[in-house]
């Protein structure tokens, strides 16, 4: 079974960079073909070479010999940077269209799957796996390709010259293949070692400078580096590691070929004393066994890169490879009821107990509800429920009478408005956050918005008024000016499912005061859900839902 799946992972590997490099026409009918024949013009050169030095050892005219001589070489010398160049250029454009193809795959995930998603992970996909995929293009393709032809080649060319010589030679091939062979489990088991410490020090990375700022307030910086630094030192003892092996492997290769050069100057140095061959053949034997053991060294040589590319495939395909989410088909004009009917979810983890269990309840339009309970009872864990931010493990969320699954995804999620205690805020201008760059919405949807929000008298503190840039998470607001915007981004959806968590945390008295107002004005036509510990908040509710922490 074990190796069944592992021939199902080689053979997926092997289609994926298949896909890679059929993907540019361009690579296949024209690089191909161009960098096989300038391989061959590297097999023709130690024949030239040879009947140079026989005709200038003979006394016959070296013009003609020289001057082939020089014009393979030539031809060598200028194709060969041509063709690094195009290589080097459709690797570029292989890492481009892999990240394109990487954060499309990602924006289609549901909130469910994305959420566990570490960003330092996603970063690494984009950057270091898609750049390994695309050196393959550029580096692992071509000397495998050009590893290929020349041992072909070299071998066709040493049988029309000495039979005895070319056996010997492909004889000696597969054993020094066999001899490495040991060392691809180590590479393998390395490079998958060092992908996880890299992807762990990303994370660690990502978590400590997100926090920086904060930490930096308090002079707390020092003590948190710990985790970066030791991921970071765990990066490198892993590297060192392959360093290691990849230092043993090659003294172990450069021997091996020591070995047989030496062997095949004795051999045909041999012959030629004998007069069996020409002199120049010593050097023909000579280069064209470097060539073809080059070559194998070339093969063998790419173990630990062919492990790190492995690595980077397997990594992309985490992403690439899931299978497409289930799509709804089924369109709402208006939400009307959502129902919990025995719904579970536990949080993954070790221990992995419910938040919520066995939870049933229906919410109609028209009616604000509150939810309330003890911290940790779950109660914004219900309101991702309700939004399908979270899937549960039990039970069944409709909407409507039908299965959230069944829903058209975009008509469902557009009719959301969702306010949660950390508003999160993206890159951008005021206007930005407010539509999300919806290009639907009309100043009068914006101008309401904010009027209802209390944004309005904000804006017009503002320096650029709504073009002024906030950055990620509000750096350049308050903690109530921030909900003021989230509450307006809500708020312009006219939303069918309006979900507030803890929304008055950062408000002023006046402003909390005015939100009871605005509640009952938002009620008729939709359902809102309320999270709040402000008891005047709760009280303007039509009904309370009382969450418990599982036993």
């Amino acid at each position: 079974m074990k190796t069944d799946k592992h021939s199902k992972r080689k053979f997926a590997r092997t289609r994926f960079l298949a896909a890679v490099v059929t993907s540019s026409p361009a690579v296949v009918f024209v690089y191909s073909p161009l960098l096989a024949g300038m391989t061959v013009v590297g097999i023709v050169v130690p024949f030239a070479m040879g009947r140079f030095i026989d005709a200038l050892v003979g006394g016959l005219p070296p013009v003609a010999p020289f001057a082939v001589l020089a014009a393979l070489l030539a031809a060598r010398a200028v194709l060969t940077p041509c063709l690094q160049r195009f290589a080097i250029s459709r690797a570029r454009m292989v890492e481009l269209r892999l990240q394109e193809r990487v954060l499309a795959a990602v924006m289609d995930f549901p909130p469910a799957e994305l959420s566990p998603l570490a960003d330092g992970s996603l970063v690494a996909k984009l950057t270091r796996d898609a750049y390994a995929v695309g050196g393959f293009v550029s580096g692992l393709y071509p000397r495998l390709l050009t590893a290929v032809v020349t041992m072909a080649a070299a071998g066709i060319a040493l049988h029309s010259r000495s039979p005895v010589l070319s056996i010997a030679f492909m004889a000696f091939i597969p054993l020094a293949i066999l001899l490495f062979v040991p060392f691809t489990r180590r590479f393998a088991a390395n490079a998958h070692s060092v992908r996880k410490k890299s992807d762990g020090a990303f994370a660690a990375l990502f978590d400590f400078f997100r926090s920086l700022p904060f930490l930096r307030t308090l002079d707390a910086e020092r003590r948190f580096a710990e985790a970066p630094r030791q991921s970071l030192q765990e990066l490198k003892d892993g590297n060192c590691a392959m360093d290691r092996l990849t230092v043993a492997f090659g003294a172990l290769l450069g021997a091996t070929l020591v070995m047989g050069e030496i062997a095949v100057l004795g051999v045909a140095g041999a012959l030629a004393a004998r007069g069996a061959i020409p002199v120049g053949d010593v050097v023909v034997y000579q280069m064209l066994f470097l060539a073809a053991m080059q070559s194998v060294q070339g093969i063998v040589s790419l173990l630990p890169e062919t492990a790190a590319l492995r690595e980077g495939v397997d990594s992309l395909d985490e992403i690439l490879g899931r299978a497409p989410p289930r799509r709804g088909g089924r369109r709402i004009d208006a939400v009307e009821s959502v129902e919990f009917r025995g719904v579970t979810f536990a949080y993954p983890g070790a221990d992995a107990k419910p938040v919520v269990k066995d939870f049933s309840a229906s919410f109609r339009a028209g009616r604000i509800v509150a939810i309330v309970g003890a911290n940790g009872s779950g109660k914004t864990t219900l309101l991702r429920l309700a939004t399908a931010a979270l899937a549960p493990q039990a039970g069944e969320i409709l909407v409507n009478g039908s299965p959230i699954a069944a829903l058209n995804e975009g008509f469902f999620r557009r009719r959301l408005g969702i306010v949660f205690q950390d508003s999160l805020l993206v890159s951008g201008t005021v206007r930005d956050n407010i539509t999300l760059r919806d290009p639907d919405f009309t100043a009068s949807d914006i101008d309401e918005a904010m009027t209802l929000s209390g944004l309005k008298e904000v804006v017009g503190r503002l320096p650029d008024g709504l073009d002024t840039r906030v950055g990620l998470n509000g750096q350049s607001l308050s903690g109530g000016e921030m909900q003021r915007l989230a509450i307006a981004r809500a708020l312009i959806r006219r939303p069918g499912i309006l979900v507030l968590d803890e929304v008055t945390n950062h408000l002023d008295a006046e402003a909390r005061a005015g939100f009871g107002k605005l509640l009952r004005r938002l009620a008729p036509g939709r359902i809102v859900l309320v999270v709040s510990h402000d008891h005047a908040i709760i009280e303007l509710c039509d009904e309370k839902i009382s969450c418990q922490i599982p036993g």
